[in-house]
């Protein structure tokens, strides 16, 4: 017995000693781990966009066609990802008049063929020239690799991702960049190198801030040349390095304006926390909602299967139950089913007999045919010395008596079967003597 009890004192000390130097040695940290963007972030570019605008409370949705128009507020903000989605005078005149109504858009220029044309930008009289083709966009490795970005020029996204596991794994990176992480974890800067001269500064009622555009596309208006030209642009903002076109400017029509880009990729996942491009938007929503009139995504067949499979199988059960119900009713005994072998001519010619018997048309046939006979006989209305001319003949043609000949002609008809058909043979032999 005190075996056992020291056993158990033994055990609960060592436990206890066990937990105090657990709790003595444990400390807890976190750590992050990117994981890169969600399946949401590439679906939707402006997602990040999104979340900016209802993190600062601005209430927002998605549409995929400009016939949204019609169901939207005077208060509201219209994003337009590409000004083709205006793709004709209709849908640009709706926008300018619920724009005169006291809307805002902000419309994305897109650069067209020679061959097509641009609906809205006709109506507000601004063309597209070609700016500078160099842009300076990061590298999407870039928080990955850092400095070593530059070595990958060339390579996919696959290729690079490889052979950045490898030399993870081997334990090759290079001198240089392993000091960087011992000695220190710099966080990547926010806003990427770029020349002054290719920036946007705008100024505020909080100071200013800055914009990096695409400068490839630039806008261009009548009004940026001469002051004396109406409907023009209020407000534009030219790049440092002067160039003729603007990538931005802003039109004011009735109670609205319209906001003319030509770089949506400020917005965009990627762009969005460059400079103050966050900012801009915040600046640009008016009071109602945001709505972004993207271009449509569609699903594939197999998400669209997965999503609506219970709705589809619901609805082929129903189906197959009204058939059943549909094939399982009827009134009254059933038919019996009609033969579908078909008979022989000689079927056919005694069926239609037995029917004109039994009609009292075969009375009307023999007498046709009499008249017909009598007709290339010459013997229609003759007396009794010219019908026995007649029989004295036709029996030394036929071979028929004189008695029989007289019947067929002139005589009654028959009130049985097989002497109607003795009757018909006999006038089809004179027949074929004449």
């Amino acid at each position: 017995m005190k075996i056992s009890r020291l056993l158990i004192g033994l055990v609960l000390l060592l436990a206890a000693a066990l937990a105090a130097l657990f709790f003595l040695l444990f400390e807890r940290y976190t750590e992050k781990a990117d994981r890169g963007w969600s399946a949401a972030a590439w679906r939707n570019p402006y997602l990040a966009a999104e979340q900016f605008l209802a993190a600062a409370g601005v209430r927002h949705r998605r549409a995929d066609n400009i016939s949204e128009l019609a169901r939207l507020a005077p208060d509201d903000t219209l994003f337009l990802a590409s000004s083709t989605q205006v793709y004709n005078p209709r849908r640009a005149s709706e926008l300018l008049e619920w724009v005169a109504r006291g809307g805002h858009a902000i419309v994305i220029a897109h650069a067209l063929d020679s061959t097509e044309r641009d609906w809205l930008l006709e109506e507000l009289g601004v063309t597209l020239e070609e700016g500078r083709e160099k842009f300076f966009m990061e590298h999407p490795f870039r928080d990955l690799l850092g400095e070593d970005v530059e070595k990958y020029e060339g390579k996919t996204a696959s290729e690079i991702l490889r052979e950045h596991n490898r030399k993870l794994k081997d334990g090759k990176r290079d001198t240089e960049a392993d000091g960087e992480e011992e000695t220190q974890e710099e966080q990547a800067p926010r806003n990427p190198e770029v020349d002054p001269e290719d920036l946007v500064e705008l100024t505020g009622d909080n100071g200013s801030y800055q914009l990096h555009f695409n400068p490839s596309q630039l806008l261009h208006h009548p009004a940026l040349e001469d002051e004396t030209v109406v409907d023009g642009p209020v407000f534009w903002a030219k790049i440092r390095r002067g160039d003729s076109g603007v990538p931005f400017m802003q039109f004011q029509r009735g109670d609205g304006r319209i906001t003319l880009l030509t770089d949506g990729g400020i917005w965009q996942n990627r762009r969005i926390g460059h400079f103050d491009h966050a900012y801009f938007l915040a600046l640009l929503a008016s009071s109602g909602e945001f709505i972004f009139l993207t271009q449509p995504h569609f699903e594939s067949l197999f998400v669209l299967a997965r999503r609506y499979a219970g709705e589809f199988f619901l609805a082929g059960g129903l189906a197959l139950l009204a058939w059943l119900l549909l094939r399982s009713r009827r009134f009254g005994p059933l038919a019996v089913e009609p033969e579908r072998a078909r008979r022989s001519l000689l079927e056919h010619i005694s069926a239609c007999g037995h029917y004109y018997w039994r009609a009292d048309r075969c009375e009307g046939l023999l007498d046709e045919h009499r008249r017909a006979l009598l007709r290339r006989l010459g013997a229609e209305g003759a007396g009794q010395a010219t019908r026995r001319q007649v029989c004295e003949r036709l029996s030394a043609e036929t071979g028929l008596d004189e008695t029989t000949i007289a019947a067929c002609l002139w005589g009654d008809p028959p009130r049985s079967e097989e002497a109607f058909t003795e009757r018909m043979r006999n006038l089809q032999q004179i027949e074929a003597v004449l």
